[in-house]
């Protein structure tokens, strides 16, 4: 009994794994370029922060700024590496590239968009902090401040980064999810093919006169 070997010609790549693959590299670069811009842009930021609360209860609490920073860009270079290795080995047709796609991609996307919604709350909070001490500025006020010491661009750029960020990871998402990408990632059977003559059976065979004829002894 003879199997074909199921690795003998690559398998076509659907094109929704390919716009898969294509979104997860697209992700890794935007949020290469978020800690670009954030690295570029911390002390100026710790600056701006300073002078927010110069001369009030939580003047020094810009300091905190640099460690917050530091495990931005840390969970930054994390994210890239998961999305780049997501990406190769979704483009194997790894079914568990596949799954973790679906689950780490999803939990990301959740995690930026959670980001955005926090600023609700951090402005809750900082109008309690205003109550004990008069002195803080209004959450606009502080934000005004905060960024005085970046570029214009630098609040607009981040924010359409992050959205182009989410799409990019939900679209990788859908794509795996479609149809056409099922079978990419099914474990290929090998198929039974009957065997040559002679191989695995009698050596004589056929005979030398021809299959009709007796072997030769």
């Amino acid at each position: 009994m003879a199997f074909a070997d199921p690795a003998s010609g690559p398998r076509a790549r659907p094109s929704t794994v390919n716009l898969a693959v294509y979104l997860l590299y697209a992700a890794a670069g935007i949020e290469l370029i978020n800690i670009i811009i954030s690295l570029a842009y911390a002390g100026a930021l710790t600056d701006g922060a300073k002078k927010a609360v110069a001369g009030t209860s939580q003047e020094g609490a810009g300091l905190g700024q640099g460690a917050t920073g530091t495990i931005t860009v840390i969970v930054g270079v994390l994210i890239i590496v998961l999305l780049g290795l997501l990406a190769v080995y979704v483009g194997k047709g790894k079914q568990v590239a596949r799954i973790l796609t679906w689950v780490l991609g999803g939990i990301a996307a959740c995690c930026t968009v959670a980001a955005f919604g926090s600023s609700v709350l951090v402005k809750s909070s900082w109008e309690t902090l205003r109550k004990d001490d008069p002195k803080l500025p209004t959450w606009d006020q502080y934000n005004e401040l905060l960024y005085s010491e970046v570029p214009g661009w630098y609040q607009p750029v981040t924010t359409i980064l992050g959205v182009l960020l989410i799409l990019a990871i939900l679209g990788a998402i859908v794509a795996l999810a479609l149809p056409p990408s099922h079978p990419y990632f099914r474990k290929v059977e090998a198929q039974w093919e009957p065997p040559a003559p002679g191989a695995g059976g009698d050596p004589n065979w056929p005979p030398a006169g021809g299959p009709n004829q007796p072997p030769t002894m």
